[in-house]
């Protein structure tokens, strides 16, 4: 991706995914420059972090990374 650009590895997808970052592509460089650039400054809001501090999804993913094998697996 770093060697060219992000527009040559969009045009390597399908062609739906290409449609897609096509379209939507625009708007969400602008949503990002506009709303979370800007955002990323703040002082984080300590209600939604303790919100998502506590969420019970925490315990299933501790669980079902216990069953991930020790060693990374490939297929060759």
């Amino acid at each position: 991706m770093h060697a060219r650009d992000v527009a040559h590895m969009v045009d390597d997808c399908s062609r739906t995914a290409r449609l897609g970052a096509r379209r939507r592509g625009p708007r969400f460089q602008s949503a990002y420059e506009q709303i979370a650039f800007p955002a990323a400054g703040l002082p984080a809001d300590t209600v939604l972090l303790a919100a998502f501090d506590a969420h019970p999804a925490h315990d299933a993913l501790a669980a079902a990374a216990k069953l991930r094998p020790s060693v990374d697996i490939s297929v060759a």
